[in-house]
C-alpha cells in the first residue's frame, strides 16, 4: 500500500518534500485509514470532520498554527477540501509533537502519536501514552508504509 499517494502533492509541496514532512504524510494516511478508511466526507458522531475526523477546536488550533507559520489559513466551512483536510491534518500533528516535546519526549512513536491524535493528548497523557487498539492499527498501517521503510524509521 502507497499511503503516500493520498496525500495531496499540494499539501506535500506547501509542507516542503522533506523526510520528516514525508513520514508524517505516511502517518496520516494510516490515521485516516482507520479513522474513516480515507473517507474524506465523513462527519463523526461528535461532529469531527474528514478522512482524519478532526474537531472544530482543533481544526482551529491548526488553522491558527498554518498562519503563524505563514501558511494560508483554511476555515472550518472548507473542510470537504482535501488540501484543507491534509494541511489541517499535518498541523494538527505537529502540534502534538510540539506537545511531545514540551513533557519531555522529543521522538514520540507512531503508537504515542496515535493514541494522542485518538483520545486528545491531556487524555493519552493520563494514561502514560500507552497504545490502545486504536493506535495499533494506525502503527501497523505506518510501519507498512513504503515511505517509513525506506527511511528506515
Amino acid at each position: 500500500m502507497n499511503l503516500n499517494s493520498r496525500f495531496t502533492v499540494v499539501a506535500l509541496l506547501l509542507l516542503g518534500l522533506t523526510a520528516q514532512a514525508k513520514t508524517d504524510a505516511a502517518l496520516l494516511e494510516a490515521i485516516a485509514h482507520v479513522e474513516t478508511g480515507m473517507d474524506r466526507k465523513a462527519i463523526g458522531k461528535a461532529g469531527e470532520r474528514g478522512a482524519y475526523q478532526v474537531g472544530h477546536a482543533a481544526w482551529k488550533d491548526a488553522e491558527d498554527r498554518l498562519k503563524a507559520e505563514g501558511h494560508y489559513r483554511f476555515p472550518w466551512s472548507k473542510w470537504r477540501d482535501a488540501t484543507a483536510q491534509d494541511m489541517i491534518a499535518a498541523a494538527h500533528l505537529r502540534t502534538l509533537r510540539d506537545r511531545f516535546a514540551r513533557v519531555g519526549i522529543s521522538a514520540p512513536t507512531a503508537e504515542q502519536l496515535a493514541v494522542a491524535w485518538n483520545l486528545g493528548f491531556s487524555a493519552a497523557q493520563a494514561r502514560g501514552f500507552r497504545p490502545n487498539d486504536y493506535a495499533q492499527r494506525v502503527a501497523n498501517l505506518f510501519h507498512l508504509s513504503p515511505t517509513v521503510n525506506r527511511q528506515g524509521s
